[in-house]
């Protein structure tokens, strides 16, 4: 739990100036976002009310080095039924854009990161999945415009985000 010193009441508005996260701005802690989460009957911790509680507090450090808005799987359920209109999923979106700036991302994503870096893919085709391919007469893997999507990664400067990357808090 964050200490009353440790808070950042700037946060709220940081969270509101990132791509997607104006959101918080609508949040006035009803709960319903929580109550019609489906992650959130599944994983005790994960609570989008109080993670915008967290954010309006202004509790920096405790929203972006842990892996709570990582488990939002951006299903919208929130957004329809805010009667705000806030969209937490996208307020999820940019919370996860400033974990990334400070290199704070769970293992998962920096796989998937580091296999669109050096692929162009987000998951590596499964074996049995080539071996279909080539029974049809098709090439291994489908063919990807590598060079393409590394440029757009190196303009997006994700691949410094995933080199400067820190283990992110249980």
């Amino acid at each position: 739990m964050t200490k009353l010193s440790e808070l950042e009441p700037k946060f709220m508005h940081e969270v509101a100036n990132t791509p997607r996260g104006k959101g918080i701005l609508a949040c006035i802690q009803c709960g319903r976002c929580s109550s019609s989460c489906p992650i959130a009957r599944l994983v005790d911790e994960h609570n989008p009310r109080q993670l915008m509680e967290m954010i309006i507090l202004g509790s920096r450090d405790e929203v972006l080095h842990t892996k709570l808005p990582w488990y939002c799987l951006s299903c919208f359920t929130c957004l329809d039924r805010c009667p705000q209109g806030g969209d937490v999923a996208e307020v999820m979106f940019a919370i996860r854009n400033l974990a990334v700036r400070e290199g704070n991302v769970p293992d998962g994503f920096a796989a998937q990161a580091g296999n669109l870096i050096k692929t162009g893919r987000v998951v590596t085709p499964a074996m049995m999945m080539i071996n279909k391919r080539e029974k049809l007469g098709l090439s291994k893997t489908p063919s990807t415009a590598i060079e393409e999507v590394q440029k757009i990664l190196k303009k997006t400067t994700l691949d410094k985000m995933m080199a400067s990357r820190r283990t992110v808090k249980e």
